[in-house]
């Protein structure tokens, strides 16, 4: 019966290996900096889940270009883009972690850091935030986007890279000039939930943190991206991937948890201790 337990144990752990990571880019259809707050020391509501976007980020495995830097494109300084944006940064856990943040905007500022003419660059950037364009006062510029579109194959190589990014509805131009069978459909349907995979990849999120604000941009034809949030009609609204880059996603990465790896352990053991048996018997 032992033997059998250990067998079973071993099997089990073999398949439940972990949590799912959606770094190292989340694509959203809301404009949580648009609801959200401090109180009490600690984000709330959407910038609660912008927060949790660049945790889940900056813990994932493939995230390796080794730059500690989260820079955000587009936000009118002192704007409520940006400060939405701050905010996730600062109260979360990267800034224990040696990380920094900068702000960029303006369209000749912007475009130096794709061209590599600023002392803030694409290549020394570790995680690049777009905040939701029109939807959020202080919002990306239809000129800012346009630049993002013209430089979305240098965004493309980034990720593929080893660098992030967390992106909200801002029309995703870029996005459909990579994968133009991606659909982005404006508005949704009412409701939003968070998928298993959502679950883990944000953890102490909950739906009601996602309903503080509309969503803008819904998402179809998704192929292997995994979805994060679904509307209550069950079209996407948070996708994201674990590896490669937008037009080469990778799956989920799998973060073994403790529990498991204990029960991988103790199958291991069973493995190893049935083998033992098995040579002895030979002999």
């Amino acid at each position: 019966m032992l033997k059998k337990i250990l067998i079973n144990g071993w099997i089990v752990s073999t398949m439940l290996v972990g949590i799912a990571q959606a770094g190292p880019f989340i694509l959203a259809g809301t404009d949580a900096d648009d609801h959200g707050s401090v109180n009490g020391g600690g984000n709330q509501d959407g910038w609660l889940f912008m927060q949790r976007a660049l945790e889940n980020l900056a813990a994932s495995p493939l995230l390796t270009n080794g730059n500690l830097k989260v820079v955000n494109l587009g936000s009118d300084n002192g704007s409520q883009a940006q400060r939405a944006a701050a905010s996730a940064f600062s109260l979360s856990s990267l800034t224990g972690g040696g990380w920094s943040f900068v702000n960029i905007n303006g369209d000749t500022d912007i475009t130096n850091f794709f061209n590599g003419t600023s002392s803030d660059k694409l290549s020394n950037t570790g995680i690049i935030m777009m905040d939701s364009g029109n939807n959020v006062p202080g919002g990306s510029s239809t000129g800012e986007r346009n630049i993002f579109t013209a430089n979305a194959t240098l965004i493309d190589n980034f990720l593929g890279n080893g660098g992030g990014l967390f992106s909200q509805s801002n029309g995703y131009g870029w996005v459909t000039s990579l994968l133009p069978a991606l659909g982005v459909i404006s508005g949704g349907g009412s409701g939003i939930s968070l998928t298993g995979a959502g679950t883990a990849a944000f953890p102490g999120l909950t739906n009601s943190d996602l309903l503080a604000g509309p969503r803008h941009n819904r998402f179809g034809n998704t192929g292997s991206l995994p979805i994060l949030a679904v509307d209550n009609q069950g079209s996407a609204v948070i996708i994201g991937a674990a590896g490669g880059s937008i037009t080469n996603p990778g799956g989920p990465a799998l973060v073994p948890e403790p529990a498991t790896l204990a029960l991988m352990g103790l199958g291991l053991l069973g493995f190893v201790g049935i083998s033992r048996r098995s040579s002895q018997k030979s002999a």
